[in-house]
C-alpha cells in the first residue's frame, strides 16, 4: 500500500517523498559527474593538449575530483546504491592517475654514492639572503638547478652561498627573469646546446669521482593566462602557442639527451603539469623523481596565495617544478622544500643513487 499523499498532513508520508526526492536528485548530480569525468578523461587521453581549453582544464586535474570529498562520505550515509555506483567511475580515474602517489613510503637509507639534486625557481624579482638560504635550509643538496636568477641574485647567491658551491655555472640573459645557475658541489664543465638555443636553458657535465653525469637545467615556455588576459590577447591563440612551443621544446631535449648518451638529469621549471603533453614525451625518455620516490600532489606553484582582480588565488595548485633521470640512477626519494624566500616557487629536492 503507497503512503497517503503528504498533503494530508500525514508527517512519515511527508518524510518518504522527501527522502525519495533526494535520493533521486543525488543519483542524477551523482551520474551528471561520473559522465563529465569520464568524458574528462576518455578526451585527455585522445587529444591530449589539442584543444586550447582542455589543455586548459588539464593543468588543474586533482581539482576535478574535489566532489569526491564530498560523494564519497554521502555514500557511506546514504547507502542509495545507484548513487554509490555513480562514484565508482571517478574513484577508478583518480586511483589511475594519481593512486602511486599516496601510497606508503617505504623508509629508505641515503646511499654512500647518492646525488641530492635541486630544482628552484628564485623568482626574477628576487634579491634576498633568505630566498638564497632557502635552497640549505633543510639540507644541502649536491647540485642546484636555479631558473629566474637576476644579476641582484647571483650577487646574493654568491655572498651567501659561494662558498658551499665551489662550482658553478651563471648565465645572465636580457630579460630580469632569464638568468640561471647550475651550482655544484662537484667539479662541472659547460657543454654546447647549440640545437637547444632560443630558450632558458643549460647544460653542464658533473664529475662526481669516477663517474660523470650531463645535467639539464631547462625553463620552459611559460603560458601567462592572467597576462593574456589582461593585455586584451586571444586566449585560445596565446594558450596554443604556448603549449606547442613547449612541446617542441621538450622534442628538441629528449633529441639532444638521445644524441649525448651516458647518465642525464634533468631539473627545472616546465611550466606543465604531470597530465600535459609535454610531461608525458618526457617521461617516456625519463623517470619523474616525484612519482618515483615522492607522496602526494608533490604542488609547488605557487608558493604562496593571492588574488586577481578580487577573485581568490589560491596556494599549491600545480606541480609544474620537477626532477626526471635516466635508468642510470634510482631515486630514493623527493620531496618539496619546506621555505621558499620570496620566491613563488617551491624548491623540489631528489635523492638519487647510481644503479649498479
Amino acid at each position: 500500500m503507497h503512503p497517503s499523499h503528504p498533503w494530508l498532513g500525514n508527517a512519515p508520508c511527508g518524510w518518504w517523498y522527501m527522502k525519495k526526492s533526494l535520493r533521486q536528485m543525488g543519483t542524477v548530480l551523482g551520474w551528471l559527474y561520473a559522465t563529465l569525468i569520464i568524458a574528462w578523461f576518455v578526451l585527455h587521453a585522445w587529444v591530449g593538449d589539442a584543444i586550447w581549453w582542455l589543455a586548459l582544464l588539464n593543468s588543474f586535474t586533482p581539482f576535478l575530483f574535489l566532489p569526491l570529498l564530498l560523494i564519497l562520505p554521502a555514500c557511506l550515509v546514504c547507502r542509495w546504491r545507484a548513487f554509490q555506483i555513480s562514484a565508482v567511475p571517478p574513484v577508478l580515474i583518480f586511483l589511475a592517475l594519481y593512486g602511486d602517489l599516496f601510497l606508503p613510503q617505504l623508509a629508505v637509507a641515503s646511499g654512500e654514492d647518492s646525488l641530492v639534486i635541486m630544482t628552484f625557481n628564485v623568482w626574477g624579482y628576487s634579491g634576498s639572503a633568505e630566498t638564497a638560504q632557502a635552497i640549505i635550509h633543510d639540507e644541502v643538496p649536491d647540485i642546484v638547478a636555479i631558473q629566474e636568477l637576476s644579476s641582484q641574485m647571483g650577487e646574493v647567491l654568491l655572498a651567501e652561498l659561494g662558498a658551499v658551491y665551489p662550482y658553478r655555472s651563471i648565465r645572465f640573459g636580457a630579460e630580469q627573469e632569464s638568468g640561471m645557475a647550475v651550482l655544484s658541489r662537484y667539479p662541472l664543465a659547460v657543454l654546447e646546446a647549440e640545437g637547444l638555443s632560443g630558450w632558458r636553458m643549460q647544460v653542464v657535465e658533473i664529475h662526481t669521482g669516477e663517474r660523470s653525469v650531463t645535467v639539464y637545467n631547462i625553463h620552459l615556455e611559460v603560458s601567462n593566462v592572467l597576462a593574456y588576459m589582461e593585455d586584451g590577447t586571444s586566449l585560445p591563440e596565446a594558450v596554443r602557442a604556448s603549449w606547442a612551443k613547449r612541446e617542441a621544446q621538450v622534442r628538441a631535449l629528449i633529441a639532444d639527451i638521445a644524441a649525448r648518451g651516458g647518465p642525464v638529469i634533468v631539473a627545472g621549471d616546465l611550466n606543465s603539469t604531470d597530465q600535459s603533453t609535454a610531461y608525458g614525451l618526457l617521461r617516456k625518455a625519463l623517470a619523474d623523481a616525484h612519482r618515483v620516490a615522492g607522496w602526494g600532489f608533490g604542488h609547488t606553484f605557487p608558493a604562496y596565495g593571492g588574488s586577481w582582480r578580487g577573485i581568490p588565488i589560491v596556494a599549491r595548485q600545480m606541480r609544474i617544478d620537477m626532477i626526471f633521470y635516466s635508468q642510470d640512477f634510482v631515486a630514493l626519494r623527493c620531496r618539496v622544500g619546506s621555505t621558499h624566500g620570496e620566491s613563488d616557487h617551491l624548491p623540489v629536492v631528489a635523492e638519487l643513487v647510481w644503479r649498479e
